[in-house]
């Protein structure tokens, strides 16, 4: 079960030429979530962004646009096979949402979920964020719950969702994003489990993801290990090993392996020339350096050494080709 993060990606329709945003943005949408239409005058121009972030077993992404309104039609669903459920936390501003025979407004904190597979729609009056959780069913139906809903759910954020803490999560590193969409899920989980009446439990998945958010913001920290993270999280530490093991890893390899990446994109970094291969281990938790440049190497089939110099030569190349005189 591969949840690692492995896609970020931003895009504005700045972008874009007056004339082309609109359809630039759906087909930026189409790419990364759904295929939706948009129907809006010549003289209304679209400005909007998107961050999007790819887990491995779900994505999110984050939507700012100014007013706007898209609809998810049966030529769209003839068009795109997807099959997701999709989970709106509402960031700022408000929006009117409809499925079936359910409508629904919603501002900041609410959530609005809806299935991918049938009609849909959104309207934004005004400037308006939006967290986008897209839970494909299979993982819905295995982390949350069964869906069989004939139109959309909204969640009030009487709930517990906390709008302001999302944003700041969203602001945040990637680390920090998947957290948040790990607390989604888990939060999810709860409530459907009391809408249709059954005992909650804590998911696996989510254990996982909060141990390895727990890792990235304490990754540099010498005493981070197996039992520390797994008081964290809130599972005993034979528990935790069994759901790394899940993954065909052990905690203290994820912790290494990660320790390493950070390692790596460091040597590369031309700003930090001026600290040593020692200085840059030492700063991610590896005490021996000997250890370190032996488990590198191993990884990466280079020595740290040869990773910055590759690094630095690439830079120098790059300057002369954009300074050819």
């Amino acid at each position: 079960m591969d949840t690692r993060f492995t896609g970020d990606i931003h895009l504005s329709t700045r972008q874009a030429a007056d004339g082309d945003k609109l359809d630039f943005w759906l087909s930026e949408v189409d790419r990364l979530l759904v295929r939706v239409e948009c129907d809006r005058r010549p003289e209304e121009r679209l400005e909007a962004s998107l961050d999007w972030q790819d887990f491995g077993l779900l994505r999110m992404a984050t939507i700012r646009a100014n007013q706007h309104a898209v609809t998810r039609s049966g030529h769209s669903l003839s068009r795109d096979g997807r099959d997701s459920i999709f989970a709106c936390l509402m960031l700022q501003g408000e929006g009117f949402s409809h499925q079936g025979v359910e409508c629904a407004r919603h501002g900041p904190g609410d959530v609005v979920l809806y299935d991918t597979a049938r009609p849909y729609g959104h309207g934004f009056p005004a400037d308006m964020a939006m967290a986008v959780l897209d839970i494909p069913r299979p993982l819905f139906q295995e982390q949350v719950g069964v869906w069989n809903e004939r139109g959309l759910v909204r969640i009030e954020r009487a709930a517990g969702m906390d709008a302001l803490a999302a944003h700041r999560l969203l602001s945040g590193g990637a680390a920090a994003r998947r957290h948040l969409a790990s607390q989604l899920l888990e939060w999810l989980h709860s409530l459907w489990s009391a809408r249709q009446g059954l005992p909650a439990s804590r998911s696996t998945l989510c254990s996982l993801w909060r141990a390895k958010a727990y890792i990235e913001r304490h990754l540099s920290e010498d005493d981070l290990d197996c039992e520390r993270i797994s008081r964290a999280v809130g599972v005993s530490a034979r528990q935790l090993a069994r759901i790394f093991e899940q993954e065909g890893e052990s905690v203290t390899r994820h912790l290494w392996g990660r320790r390493l990446e950070r390692c790596r994109v460091d040597l590369a970094d031309p700003a930090l020339r001026h600290l040593s291969v020692s200085e840059l281990a030492f700063r991610w938790g590896f005490n021996h350096i000997a250890h370190f440049c032996r488990s590198y190497k191993r990884r990466y089939g280079e020595t740290p050494s040869q990773t910055r110099a590759e690094a630095l030569a690439a830079l120098v190349l790059s300057r002369q080709q954009d300074c050819p005189h």
